[in-house]
């Protein structure tokens, strides 16, 4: 059992030594299964040995929160927020990226927040930085000179970071070093000065502490699913609800409707999000990039037909429909599945093998959950390439998903790059 699952099981476990927060990676063009972030997951094993090891014996902590390690099928927000109200030490990767991006900035002002409310005079006292990849310039960022420290004689870890002693052999003993004083620094911290767990605000009530006046790219995750009054007569009505949006696909495995894990997915990639049911022909915005996902019972009848029909036709490039099944089938549902599939591909001809893997589907929640980021990536690139070269700018304030409630208000010429830094 990871120490992520431990520090949430309901156990006894307080909480945890620290909370690692980072900038989440976009997949690279032309990956499928590789984990953009393998070096952070790398790290956070080394640093939870680290602190296992200087932990006290009966400590009721467990030693690090990862938010890779939360099961698929959780509330992963709400996972999320109990580790932010309960972790000792909040342990920020900090990057180029990590200060740019929303959602680092957002898990940070959390964090902080709560020491606040704890009657902490010094919150960042409560901080562990690490100078993961270097900062450009003379960017003098809220404890960069005690991340620096853990790297005191240590030239490389300065110049280079902690990242690429990660990975050259020839850095080994460095990268240990600086693992190892970090370590000791988390649980001094949280051994001594133990805070008492209270709640962190909601992440989706805070604003980014380092960049709160940045515009929101905004991405579109529609939703062809029956509604509970439209669901044809031989179809199961679990995983159904009042709107296409409520769809769960796989009920036993969900908290969640999939749209929502969807949004989470696309908000850690630092966007906006806009979730929609898809109710008749024209209502998907094309004006962003998105994913459509498609449920087979969606064309059980001629409604749904010709929606998804008039939905595919000329889509463009930026919009990636996924279709979502069931491992297990019956026959009238694998009928289906084939009839969306055929619908697709006529639709959607010299499409990406990105694309063509979402129109082959997935048949489980943990396919879904994998193959989201790259989804989000890759409709990302499609849209600087060959979109309508326009920037969404959301709300103030709706940097959380916007529940099918409303659209981006204005559009502006953009200022986007094809990589983002990590």
């Amino acid at each position: 059992m990871s120490g992520t699952d431990k520090a949430q099981n309901g156990t006894g476990q307080r909480g945890s030594y620290f909370f690692l927060s980072y900038a989440h990676s976009p997949p690279l063009a032309g990956t499928q299964q590789a984990d953009p972030d393998q070096w952070v997951r790398r790290f956070f094993r080394d640093l939870t040995d680290s602190v296992e090891h200087r932990a006290a014996p009966h400590s009721r902590l467990a030693p690090g929160f990862f938010d890779q390690d939360i099961a698929p099928g959780a509330d992963w927000k709400a996972a999320l927020n109990r580790a932010l109200s309960t972790a000792e030490v909040f342990v920020p990767l900090y990057s180029p990226g990590y200060f740019a991006r929303s959602w680092p900035g957002r898990e940070w002002a959390c964090f902080h927040q709560r020491m606040s409310r704890a009657g902490l005079a010094d919150p960042e006292h409560r901080l562990a930085p690490v100078l993961w990849i270097p900062l450009p310039g003379e960017q003098d960022r809220p404890g960069l000179r005690q991340a620096m420290a853990f790297g005191a004689s240590e030239v490389a870890y300065a110049e280079n970071g902690l990242r690429a002693l990660l990975r050259l052999t020839q850095y080994r003993l460095s990268y240990q070093l600086v693992v190892d004083r970090l370590a000791a620094r988390i649980v001094e911290l949280a051994e001594t000065a133990p805070v008492a767990p209270s709640a962190a605000p909601d992440i989706d009530d805070v604003q980014s502490a380092f960049n709160p006046e940045a515009s929101a790219a905004v991405f579109a995750v529609a939703v062809a699913a029956p509604t509970l009054l439209h669901l044809p007569a031989d179809r199961d009505p679990a995983g159904y609800g009042e709107r296409a949006i409520d769809w769960r696909a796989y009920p036993d495995d969900q908290e969640l409707p999939l749209a929502e894990y969807a949004a989470q997915v696309t908000e850690q990639l630092d966007f906006a999000v806009v979730v929609e049911g898809i109710e008749k022909p024209g209502s998907l915005p094309d004006s962003m990039p998105g994913v459509i996902l498609i449920d087979p019972w969606f064309i059980a009848d001629g409604r749904g037909l010709d929606a998804l029909q008039s939905l595919v036709t000329g889509l463009p490039s930026w919009i990636l429909p996924l279709l979502v099944f069931e491992s297990v089938a019956d026959a009238r549902a694998a009928e289906l599945t084939e009839r969306v599939r055929t619908m697709l591909g006529t639709a959607t001809v010299g499409r990406t093998e990105t694309a063509r893997h979402a129109i082959r589907g997935v048949s489980s929640l943990k396919e879904f959950v994998l193959l989201m980021p790259i989804l989000v990536a890759e409709a990302e690139r499609q849209y600087l390439r060959h979109g309508p070269v326009l920037r969404s700018i959301a709300r103030p304030g709706s940097r959380r998903r916007l529940a099918g409630d409303g659209r981006p208000a204005s559009a502006t010429s953009p200022q986007p790059s094809e990589e983002k830094n990590a």
